[in-house]
């Protein structure tokens, strides 16, 4: 728009109009351009006096740039057309009638005024057919540009009406979901307890070790399922305030290892286990599901004969706990999803077991990131806030 601008006082004064004139028209072209960048846009129900302001400025710097160039007779007199278009795409349609009814009749009454008997135009007579001309020009530019705009703001309004149909419905479909969830787990509550009063029956009767064992997995099985299902439901409803205690870091570990050693057997996978141990104030029973998820996911990626480490770490900068797998790795587009609702790399996953251990470790106040790359592995660092650590008692 400035090139414009300037391109128009060169021309004038290529054309040898004088200094002055040239001053004055690179003020008006100033003034013109800066107006026209700030005038609002086309496209809003209802404009304020505000919005006027600079078509007013503009209208002024076209005259000023009129009246430099020859009045009636100046080669710049379109210019006024351009703030009375943009001022007609900004008033409603009975307002731009009754401004071109006003015109009208002060073009007839000039006509009146100036013309006279003569096979030959006048000058007067000339300027008032040239802007008589300028305002049928003007009105029918105008009327369509108001058109195109009237269109889209209908088309503008429709889009709201759909996309606030859609948070609607979204709305509908997430307490229907809540609804779901909710009957789940209650159909599932006492399949669970049943399952889990047989196999706690079983395992009294065990009669030695190597069985006692499995059925003890099996029970913290059933316990896991129990403690996934009330994970569901705090998709649905807000989270729930943390039973926060005293917990070992190294024997939190180790039952995480217990409850997926299992899994790692029967998928072929190498499972390691080590780190450094410390007190944590924590919620055992969340950062333990959390934890159990991550690694189960690591399993689940990792083929037979392949490996996932799994250290941890207790310091001055806090507790790290990180997953290393050395299955077929995901793009760094991926990994980002990695978290999000009913997103999963796993053909029939969810994804909500990232979900609600991203959850469990943020009402610790920690994150959980993944970094891969494809054909590399796949890396979960979990990182919990040095807050969380039990302060150490002095020795007496």
């Amino acid at each position: 728009m400035f090139g414009l601008g300037a391109s128009g006082v060169v021309g004038a004064a290529m054309c040898g109009v004088g200094v002055v004139r040239v001053l004055v028209l690179a003020l008006a072209a100033l003034i013109f351009v800066i107006a026209y960048l700030v005038t609002p846009s086309p496209g809003k129900a209802t404009y304020d006096a505000a919005a006027f302001r600079p078509i007013e400025a503009m209208r002024a710097a076209a005259l000023i740039a009129v009246i430099a160039t020859g009045g009636y007779a100046s080669p710049l007199l379109a210019l006024l057309a351009v703030p009375i278009v943009m001022s007609w795409t900004m008033v409603g349609p009975h307002v731009r009638d009754a401004v071109f009814a006003a015109l009208t009749l002060a073009v007839v009454l000039a006509w009146f005024a100036y013309a006279a008997p003569s096979p030959e135009l006048s000058v007067g007579e000339f300027a008032v057919l040239a802007i008589w001309s300028t305002i049928l020009a003007i009105w029918v530019t105008g009327r369509r540009i108001a058109q195109l705009v009237a269109t889209q703001r209908s088309q503008a309004g429709c889009l709201s009406r759909v996309r606030e149909g859609a948070l609607v419905d979204a709305e509908k479909r997430r307490r229907g979901m809540e609804l779901t969830t909710t009957k789940l787990a209650h159909e599932l509550k006492n399949p669970l307890a049943a399952i889990k009063s047989l196999v706690q029956v079983e395992a009294n009767k065990a009669s030695d070790e190597k069985s006692q064992r499995r059925l003890d997995i099996v029970l913290g099985e059933v316990d896991r399922m129990a403690s996934l299902l009330r994970g569901y439901l705090d998709l649905a409803r807000p989270m729930f305030e943390a039973s926060v205690a005293s917990v070992q870091l190294g024997e939190l570990m180790t039952d995480v290892s217990n409850l997926v050693v299992g899994r790692a057997e029967a998928a072929g996978v190498q499972l390691m286990l080590d780190g450094e141990d410390g007190a944590l104030r924590a919620d055992a029973g969340l950062l333990k599901e959390a934890i159990v998820n991550v690694v189960c996911n690591s399993i689940e990626a990792t083929p037979r004969g392949g490996r996932v480490t799994v250290s941890y770490s207790y310091g001055e900068r806090g507790t790290s706990i990180v997953v290393r797998d050395t299955g077929r790795g995901m793009t760094k587009e991926t990994a980002s999803r990695v978290g999000t609702p009913f997103f999963s790399t796993r053909e029939g996953g969810t994804g909500l077991g990232v979900v609600i251990a991203k959850t469990a470790i943020a009402q610790h106040g920690g994150t959980l990131e993944y970094d891969s790359a494809p054909g590399t592995g796949t890396t979960a660092t979990i990182a919990l806030p040095v807050d969380l650590h039990e302060p150490r008692r002095a020795s007496a």
